[in-house]
């Protein structure tokens, strides 16, 4: 009997296994992006003061790898034929995700043929009271061409919840780059893992 139970909880944890944490994100875009063709680009910082940091490193090593799979180059000692420029920030979502547990009492009455009842309760929070704060974590893209300036791509991954930037990033990363560059002047509910 034993080896059967064992046999029942090996097939229960192994889908439990393959589950891994995934975040939806909102991602629209516009493009007028060939196909790659070994082009070599550059991943920069919209905001210059970051260009540096390793936040950004970071993130755009996260981004150059993505493009290295879709078929774009690093740049070889000489200037990249394209440049992407990414900028990311988060914000306030305006409302907490939880309104989180509240002391509350109930009055209730009951009869029951000639007898009646009254009963009272009370409901009262332990732990923490404060729910977690949501944000808005914003990923944009755009894909630029050296020689004249002329914007190719330019997409965006926002997703809402409590983690910070550099923890959601990865998915942020992977739902702007599903599909990619995607239905021009779309936006969709992306479901990304990290």
């Amino acid at each position: 009997m034993l080896k059967y139970y064992k046999i029942f909880i090996i097939f229960i944890l192994i889908p439990l296994a393959g589950c891994s944490k995934s975040i939806i994100s909102e991602v629209s875009r516009f493009h007028n992006l060939p196909t790659a063709n070994a082009e070599t680009i550059e991943v920069v910082s919209l905001d210059p003061n970051r260009q540096n940091s390793l936040e950004f490193s970071q993130y755009a090593a996260l981004v150059g790898q993505h493009l290295g799979k879709i078929g774009y180059q690093p740049p070889q000692n000489t200037p990249s034929q394209l440049i992407a420029v990414i900028d990311y920030h988060m914000q306030p979502a305006g409302s907490a995700i939880d309104s989180g547990p509240r002391s509350s009492v109930g009055i209730g009455v009951g009869s029951g043929g000639r007898r009646s009842s009254v009963g009272i309760g009370l409901s009262i929070p332990i732990g923490e009271n404060d729910p977690p704060q949501a944000y808005m974590r914003i990923l944009t893209l755009e894909i630029i061409q050296r020689s004249d300036g002329v914007k190719l791509y330019e997409g965006q991954a926002a997703s809402r919840g409590p983690e910070a930037l550099p923890v959601i990033m990865p998915y942020l990363v992977n739902a702007i780059f599903q599909d990619f560059p995607g239905n021009s002047g779309s936006s969709n509910k992306v479901k990304a893992q990290p």
